[in-house]
C-alpha cells in the first residue's frame, strides 16, 4: 500500500510540474496572439463554433480532451495535431436546415525536426434567397449568402505526454453584396497520460480581428473564447467520461431574461432578485461519456446545459441539450453519426468520414 500511495504521489508530482510548464508556455503564445483581438460590438462568423467531427457533436458540441490518430481535433485545439495522425485527413458535413449546410475538410502531416502541419477548410452555404424590397415585393433577382474559413496549424511537443500548438485562420463571409472578413488565432495544450486514461485540453480560441466589416456602422468581432476540456478511461470498463468547458474567460454568460423571470417573490411587499449561481456555473459545462464495444464501435451521449437553458421550450423541454453519436471503425476507415436535440422541433446532424492513409498502407503491405 505504501509503495502504491508513494507512485500516486509521484504521478501527482509529475502532472503539476507539466502543468505549470503547460500554462507557462500558453501564456507565452496568448501574449504573441493578444495584439490581435478586440472587444465590443456584435459576434460573427458563427460557423467557426460548429462541430467538425460527428463524436464532437455527440458531446454536446465541444471536445477538447480527445487526443488520437483522428486530425479532425485540430479545429478543437491545434496541439492535438501529432504525429500519430500525420497522413491523416477527414470531412464532415453538417446538414441544418433548409438548404443550410455546413462542410468541412482537414489534412495533417507531420514533417522531422519541424513539427505536425494542419490545413483545414470550412465552408457554410446558406442557399440562395429571393431578392424582395421591404414591402414583400418580388424584385425578380435571387442573391446568396456564404461563409468561408481557411486554416492552417502547427504544433510540437513539450514533453513525452504533452504538446502546444497555433493555428491561423481567414475568415470570410459574403451576404448578397455586403462582405466582411476576419483573421483569427487559436493557441492550444494537450496532455495524456494512457497510464492513467487520463486526457485534458486547454484553448484559447479565436483571438483576432474583422478585416472588413458588412458596412461601414457595423461593429462586428469574433467569437472569441477560452475552453478546457478533460476525458478519464475508467479502467477495467468500456466507459470514458468528458467534461469540456466553455466561456471560461466570463463567469455571467445566462441570457437575459424578463425582469420578473430574475426575481423571486418573499412576501407580498418585497422582492428579492434571484442570482441563479448554480445555473450560472453550470451553462459554461458540457458532460459526455463514451461506451466501447470493442475497437471499431462507439455510442457516445452527451448533454450540453447552455443549449436545453436557451433554445428548450420552456413549457415543454423533452431532451432538450442532449446529443446521441455513433462512430464505427471499418477496415481502418472511420464513419460517425451524431444527432443533437435542440428543442421538440427538431435537432442538427453531424456526418463524419477519417482515415489514416499511414493505416490503410500498412493494410495493404500485409
Amino acid at each position: 500500500m505504501g509503495k502504491i500511495f508513494l507512485n500516486n504521489c509521484r504521478l501527482v508530482h509529475d502532472f503539476y510540474q507539466l502543468m505549470q510548464k503547460a500554462i507557462t508556455t500558453f501564456f507565452l503564445l496568448l501574449s504573441s496572439l493578444v495584439s490581435f483581438s478586440q472587444n465590443g460590438g456584435q459576434q460573427t462568423f458563427f460557423s467557426l463554433t460548429f462541430p467538425t467531427n460527428s463524436r464532437i457533436g455527440a458531446l454536446g458540441g465541444q471536445d477538447l480532451a480527445t487526443w488520437n490518430n483522428e486530425c479532425a481535433y485540430f479545429f478543437q485545439n491545434p496541439a492535438t495535431l501529432d504525429k500519430r495522425n500525420s497522413n491523416s485527413i477527414f470531412f464532415n458535413y453538417t446538414p441544418i436546415s433548409g438548404h443550410v449546410q455546413n462542410s468541412v475538410f482537414g489534412i495533417s502531416h507531420t514533417v522531422k525536426k519541424i513539427g505536425n502541419l494542419g490545413v483545414g477548410i470550412q465552408f457554410l452555404d446558406y442557399g440562395i434567397f429571393e431578392n424582395t424590397s421591404e414591402q414583400g415585393v418580388d424584385l425578380g433577382e435571387t442573391f446568396y449568402a456564404k461563409d468561408f474559413a481557411a486554416s492552417i496549424g502547427y504544433s510540437n511537443s513539450l514533453t513525452e505526454k504533452m504538446n502546444y500548438g497555433i493555428s491561423l485562420k481567414y475568415i470570410y463571409s459574403k451576404i448578397e453584396t455586403y462582405k466582411s472578413a476576419g483573421i483569427a488565432a487559436d493557441a492550444g495544450l494537450v496532455f495524456q497520460d494512457t497510464a492513467t486514461g487520463i486526457t485534458a485540453g486547454l484553448d484559447l480560441k479565436n483571438i483576432g480581428t474583422v478585416l472588413s466589416d458588412f458596412t461601414e456602422t457595423a461593429t462586428s468581432n469574433l467569437p472569441f473564447d477560452l475552453q478546457f476540456g478533460i476525458s478519464k478511461k475508467l479502467s477495467h470498463t468500456p466507459f470514458t467520461l468528458f467534461l469540456n468547458l466553455h466561456d471560461l474567460y466570463k463567469f455571467d454568460i445566462r441570457y437575459p431574461r424578463t425582469e420578473t423571470e430574475t426575481q423571486l417573490i418573499v412576501d407580498s411587499t418585497n422582492l428579492r432578485v434571484k442570482k441563479y449561481t448554480v445555473d450560472k456555473i453550470f451553462l459554461h459545462a458540457n458532460f459526455g461519456i463514451q461506451i466501447d464495444f470493442g475497437k471499431n464501435l462507439k455510442l457516445n451521449v452527451g448533454y450540453n446545459h447552455q443549449r436545453r437553458d436557451e433554445l428548450g421550450y420552456s413549457v415543454r423541454k423533452g431532451m432538450s441539450g442532449f446529443s446521441f453519436g455513433v462512430q464505427i471503425s471499418i477496415k481502418k476507415i472511420n464513419l460517425g453519426y451524431s444527432y443533437a436535440v435542440y428543442n421538440i422541433s427538431g435537432g442538427q446532424n453531424n456526418l463524419s468520414f477519417s482515415l489514416n492513409i499511414n493505416q490503410l498502407v500498412g493494410v495493404r503491405k500485409m
